[in-house]
Protein backbone atom coordinates (compact mmCIF):
# COMPACT_ATOMS: atom_id res chain seq x y z
CA UNK A 1 0.00 0.00 0.00
CA UNK A 2 1.15 3.66 -0.92
CA UNK A 3 -0.81 5.65 1.74
CA UNK A 4 0.99 4.30 5.43
CA UNK A 5 -2.09 5.68 6.72
CA UNK A 6 -4.00 2.49 5.38
CA UNK A 7 -1.22 -0.43 6.28
CA UNK A 8 -3.03 -1.42 9.69
CA UNK A 9 -5.96 -2.54 7.07
CA UNK A 10 -3.90 -4.50 4.61
CA UNK A 11 -0.93 -5.91 4.24
CA UNK A 12 -2.00 -9.76 1.96
CA UNK A 13 -5.70 -10.90 0.75
CA UNK A 14 -6.01 -14.52 1.33
CA UNK A 15 -8.54 -15.91 -1.10
CA UNK A 16 -7.25 -19.91 -0.31
CA UNK A 17 -8.87 -20.06 3.11
CA UNK A 18 -11.83 -17.76 2.84
CA UNK A 19 -15.28 -19.02 2.53
CA UNK A 20 -17.09 -18.32 -1.02
CA UNK A 21 -20.94 -18.03 -1.10
CA UNK A 22 -21.08 -18.37 -4.90
CA UNK A 23 -18.93 -21.84 -4.64
CA UNK A 24 -21.93 -22.46 -1.63
CA UNK A 25 -24.43 -21.73 -3.81
CA UNK A 26 -23.72 -22.42 -7.26
CA UNK A 27 -21.65 -25.60 -7.14
CA UNK A 28 -17.65 -26.30 -8.04
CA UNK A 29 -16.25 -29.35 -9.67
CA UNK A 30 -13.65 -31.91 -8.70
CA UNK A 31 -10.73 -30.42 -10.65
CA UNK A 32 -10.84 -27.02 -8.59
CA UNK A 33 -11.10 -28.60 -5.38
CA UNK A 34 -7.89 -30.56 -5.88
CA UNK A 35 -5.38 -29.34 -3.11
CA UNK A 36 -8.24 -27.19 -0.84
CA UNK A 37 -7.27 -28.72 2.73
CA UNK A 38 -9.88 -27.44 4.09
CA UNK A 39 -11.75 -29.94 2.71
CA UNK A 40 -10.21 -32.59 4.99
CA UNK A 41 -12.52 -30.19 7.76
CA UNK A 42 -15.79 -32.54 6.38
CA UNK A 43 -17.26 -35.60 7.54
CA UNK A 44 -20.34 -37.07 7.55
CA UNK A 45 -22.45 -37.98 10.75
CA UNK A 46 -21.56 -41.15 11.38
CA UNK A 47 -17.75 -39.83 12.19
CA UNK A 48 -19.03 -38.10 15.14
CA UNK A 49 -18.57 -41.88 16.87
CA UNK A 50 -15.94 -42.61 19.66
CA UNK A 51 -12.94 -43.95 17.98
CA UNK A 52 -13.62 -42.63 14.34
CA UNK A 53 -10.52 -41.13 12.68
CA UNK A 54 -10.11 -37.58 11.20
CA UNK A 55 -7.86 -36.58 8.24
CA UNK A 56 -4.98 -34.37 8.26
CA UNK A 57 -6.39 -31.56 10.17
CA UNK A 58 -4.54 -28.38 10.65
CA UNK A 59 -6.50 -26.18 12.67
CA UNK A 60 -3.86 -23.54 13.57
CA UNK A 61 -2.55 -22.12 10.21
CA UNK A 62 1.54 -21.74 9.70
CA UNK A 63 2.83 -18.61 10.53
CA UNK A 64 3.51 -17.89 6.20
CA UNK A 65 -0.31 -18.45 5.81
CA UNK A 66 -1.62 -16.58 8.77
CA UNK A 67 0.84 -12.91 7.93
CA UNK A 68 -1.46 -10.06 6.80
CA UNK A 69 -5.07 -11.50 8.32
CA UNK A 70 -7.71 -9.09 8.21
CA UNK A 71 -7.51 -6.91 10.83
CA UNK A 72 -11.29 -6.44 12.42
CA UNK A 73 -12.30 -2.88 13.49
CA UNK A 74 -14.46 -1.28 15.83
CA UNK A 75 -18.08 -0.33 14.44
CA UNK A 76 -17.31 3.00 13.88
CA UNK A 77 -13.96 2.90 12.24
CA UNK A 78 -15.62 -0.17 9.89
CA UNK A 79 -18.60 2.18 8.98
CA UNK A 80 -16.52 5.00 7.91
CA UNK A 81 -16.01 2.99 4.27
CA UNK A 82 -18.07 2.49 1.33
CA UNK A 83 -18.82 -1.36 0.84
CA UNK A 84 -21.08 -2.19 -1.79
CA UNK A 85 -20.19 -3.18 -5.65
CA UNK A 86 -21.09 0.18 -6.65
CA UNK A 87 -18.48 1.88 -4.78
CA UNK A 88 -16.08 -0.25 -6.12
CA UNK A 89 -14.00 2.09 -7.52
CA UNK A 90 -13.78 4.16 -4.26
CA UNK A 91 -13.20 1.60 -2.66
CA UNK A 92 -9.64 0.18 -4.13
CA UNK A 93 -8.89 3.65 -4.70
CA UNK A 94 -9.03 4.35 -0.76
CA UNK A 95 -6.69 1.14 -0.08
CA UNK A 96 -4.34 1.62 -3.01
CA UNK A 97 -5.24 -1.02 -4.89
CA UNK A 98 -4.94 -1.65 -9.22
CA UNK A 99 -8.25 -1.99 -10.34
CA UNK A 100 -6.60 -4.80 -12.99
CA UNK A 101 -4.87 -7.11 -9.84
CA UNK A 102 -5.70 -9.98 -8.26
CA UNK A 103 -6.36 -8.53 -5.40
CA UNK A 104 -9.02 -6.34 -7.19
CA UNK A 105 -10.58 -9.15 -8.46
CA UNK A 106 -10.75 -10.73 -4.92
CA UNK A 107 -12.58 -7.60 -3.83
CA UNK A 108 -14.77 -7.41 -6.35
CA UNK A 109 -15.91 -11.15 -5.79
CA UNK A 110 -16.50 -10.85 -1.86
CA UNK A 111 -18.52 -7.84 -1.85
CA UNK A 112 -20.25 -10.03 -4.94
CA UNK A 113 -20.57 -12.52 -2.70
CA UNK A 114 -22.38 -10.41 0.01
CA UNK A 115 -24.53 -8.81 -1.97
CA UNK A 116 -26.33 -12.74 -3.45
CA UNK A 117 -29.73 -14.12 -2.83
CA UNK A 118 -29.59 -15.68 0.39
CA UNK A 119 -30.69 -19.85 -0.12
CA UNK A 120 -34.41 -20.80 0.45
CA UNK A 121 -35.23 -20.54 4.45
CA UNK A 122 -31.69 -18.51 5.13
CA UNK A 123 -31.28 -14.81 6.49
CA UNK A 124 -27.71 -13.84 5.17
CA UNK A 125 -25.06 -10.86 6.39
CA UNK A 126 -21.69 -9.89 5.89
CA UNK A 127 -20.47 -8.31 9.11
CA UNK A 128 -17.90 -5.53 9.01
CA UNK A 129 -17.23 -5.35 12.84
CA UNK A 130 -17.33 -7.53 16.02
CA UNK A 131 -20.31 -5.37 17.16
CA UNK A 132 -21.81 -6.07 13.93
CA UNK A 133 -21.39 -9.52 13.91
CA UNK A 134 -22.65 -10.06 17.24
CA UNK A 135 -25.62 -7.94 16.50
CA UNK A 136 -26.90 -10.24 13.77
CA UNK A 137 -26.42 -13.46 16.06
CA UNK A 138 -28.56 -12.16 18.49
CA UNK A 139 -31.56 -10.75 16.37
CA UNK A 140 -31.36 -14.25 14.67
CA UNK A 141 -31.48 -16.46 17.92
CA UNK A 142 -33.51 -14.27 19.23
CA UNK A 143 -31.21 -14.49 22.79
CA UNK A 144 -28.79 -12.01 24.28
CA UNK A 145 -27.17 -15.25 25.87
CA UNK A 146 -24.77 -16.82 23.47
CA UNK A 147 -22.62 -19.21 23.17
CA UNK A 148 -19.31 -19.24 20.58
CA UNK A 149 -18.50 -22.36 19.20
CA UNK A 150 -14.59 -23.00 17.47
CA UNK A 151 -11.96 -24.67 18.61
CA UNK A 152 -9.22 -24.89 21.79
CA UNK A 153 -6.43 -26.89 22.83
CA UNK A 154 -6.32 -28.57 26.11
CA UNK A 155 -2.35 -26.99 26.31
CA UNK A 156 -1.06 -23.42 24.96
CA UNK A 157 2.24 -25.46 23.95
CA UNK A 158 0.12 -27.92 22.02
CA UNK A 159 -0.84 -25.06 19.24
CA UNK A 160 2.16 -25.91 16.45
CA UNK A 161 0.97 -25.06 13.29
CA UNK A 162 1.41 -28.84 11.74
CA UNK A 163 -1.54 -31.63 10.49
CA UNK A 164 -2.19 -34.14 12.93
CA UNK A 165 -5.11 -36.66 12.38
CA UNK A 166 -6.96 -37.02 15.26
CA UNK A 167 -9.20 -39.18 17.00
CA UNK A 168 -12.59 -38.68 18.37
CA UNK A 169 -12.54 -39.52 21.72
CA UNK A 170 -16.24 -39.89 24.28
CA UNK A 171 -18.09 -36.71 25.31
CA UNK A 172 -19.32 -35.79 22.36
CA UNK A 173 -21.66 -32.85 23.60
CA UNK A 174 -25.00 -32.52 21.08
CA UNK A 175 -26.01 -28.95 21.98
CA UNK A 176 -29.24 -28.36 22.56
CA UNK A 177 -30.79 -25.68 19.94
CA UNK A 178 -30.88 -26.76 16.23
CA UNK A 179 -30.41 -22.50 15.68
CA UNK A 180 -27.34 -21.23 14.69
CA UNK A 181 -25.39 -18.64 13.02
CA UNK A 182 -22.29 -19.40 10.98
CA UNK A 183 -19.31 -16.41 10.19
CA UNK A 184 -17.05 -17.29 7.99
CA UNK A 185 -14.03 -14.47 7.38
CA UNK A 186 -13.77 -13.37 3.80
CA UNK A 187 -10.79 -12.17 2.24
CA UNK A 188 -10.94 -8.35 2.27
CA UNK A 189 -8.58 -4.73 3.54
CA UNK A 190 -9.94 -5.13 6.98
CA UNK A 191 -11.86 -8.06 8.46
CA UNK A 192 -15.06 -9.07 6.92
CA UNK A 193 -17.28 -11.87 8.26
CA UNK A 194 -19.88 -13.61 6.04
CA UNK A 195 -22.92 -14.57 8.21
CA UNK A 196 -25.89 -16.95 7.60
CA UNK A 197 -28.48 -19.22 8.95
CA UNK A 198 -28.42 -22.38 7.99
CA UNK A 199 -31.70 -24.03 7.62
CA UNK A 200 -31.97 -27.43 10.38
CA UNK A 201 -28.56 -27.85 11.94
CA UNK A 202 -26.87 -29.73 14.72
CA UNK A 203 -24.25 -28.34 16.75
CA UNK A 204 -20.95 -30.59 18.62
CA UNK A 205 -18.57 -29.94 21.12
CA UNK A 206 -16.46 -32.40 20.03
CA UNK A 207 -13.13 -33.84 22.28
CA UNK A 208 -10.00 -35.33 19.44
CA UNK A 209 -6.81 -36.81 20.66
CA UNK A 210 -4.06 -36.66 17.75
CA UNK A 211 -2.59 -39.37 16.61
CA UNK A 212 0.90 -38.28 16.63
CA UNK A 213 1.60 -36.85 19.95
CA UNK A 214 -1.24 -37.15 22.31
CA UNK A 215 -2.36 -34.01 21.82
CA UNK A 216 -6.14 -33.11 23.31
CA UNK A 217 -8.28 -30.10 21.80
CA UNK A 218 -12.02 -29.44 22.25
CA UNK A 219 -13.49 -28.72 18.19
CA UNK A 220 -16.87 -27.31 17.50
CA UNK A 221 -18.63 -29.11 14.70
CA UNK A 222 -21.83 -28.32 12.87
CA UNK A 223 -24.03 -30.82 10.52
CA UNK A 224 -26.44 -29.62 8.08
CA UNK A 225 -29.14 -32.11 8.18
CA UNK A 226 -31.38 -30.83 5.66
CA UNK A 227 -29.25 -30.78 2.23
CA UNK A 228 -31.95 -31.39 0.20
CA UNK A 229 -31.86 -27.93 -1.72
CA UNK A 230 -28.39 -28.23 -2.05
CA UNK A 231 -26.77 -27.78 -5.34
CA UNK A 232 -25.28 -31.53 -6.80
CA UNK A 233 -22.13 -29.94 -7.06
CA UNK A 234 -21.83 -28.41 -3.72
CA UNK A 235 -18.56 -29.14 -2.43
CA UNK A 236 -19.72 -31.15 1.16
CA UNK A 237 -21.37 -33.10 -1.48
CA UNK A 238 -18.45 -33.89 -3.95
CA UNK A 239 -15.65 -33.78 -1.34
CA UNK A 240 -17.62 -36.64 0.46
CA UNK A 241 -19.08 -38.69 -2.20
CA UNK A 242 -22.76 -37.89 -1.54
CA UNK A 243 -26.26 -36.86 -2.63
CA UNK A 244 -28.54 -33.84 -1.84
CA UNK A 245 -30.34 -34.76 1.43
CA UNK A 246 -27.80 -36.72 3.16
CA UNK A 247 -26.31 -35.12 6.15
CA UNK A 248 -22.90 -33.18 5.86
CA UNK A 249 -20.70 -31.98 8.91
CA UNK A 250 -17.75 -30.04 9.01
CA UNK A 251 -14.99 -29.50 12.04
CA UNK A 252 -14.49 -25.36 13.03
CA UNK A 253 -11.60 -24.22 11.11
CA UNK A 254 -9.33 -20.95 11.32
CA UNK A 255 -11.68 -18.03 10.73
CA UNK A 256 -15.13 -19.95 10.45
CA UNK A 257 -17.45 -19.34 13.80
CA UNK A 258 -20.48 -20.48 15.16
CA UNK A 259 -22.57 -18.74 17.56
CA UNK A 260 -25.75 -20.73 19.15
CA UNK A 261 -27.93 -20.24 21.68
CA UNK A 262 -26.41 -20.53 25.29
CA UNK A 263 -27.87 -24.06 26.65
CA UNK A 264 -26.41 -23.18 30.36
CA UNK A 265 -28.97 -19.61 30.38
Amino acid sequence: IDDPSQRKYFSVLHDQFCWKYYVYRVGTTLDQLKGDRELNFLFLEENLKPGSKTKKLDFVKKEKETIGWPTLLPRREAQGFPFSSSKLADILKRFSLDPNSADALIVKHTLGDCEMEPNKGETKYCATSLESMVDFAVSQLKTNYLQLLTYSFANNEERDPKSRVYTVQPGVVELPSSQAVVCHIQSYPYAVFHCHTPVKTKSYIVPLVAEEDGSRMSAGAVCHTDTSSWNANHTSMLALGIKPGTPACHFLSHGHLVFVPNSAS
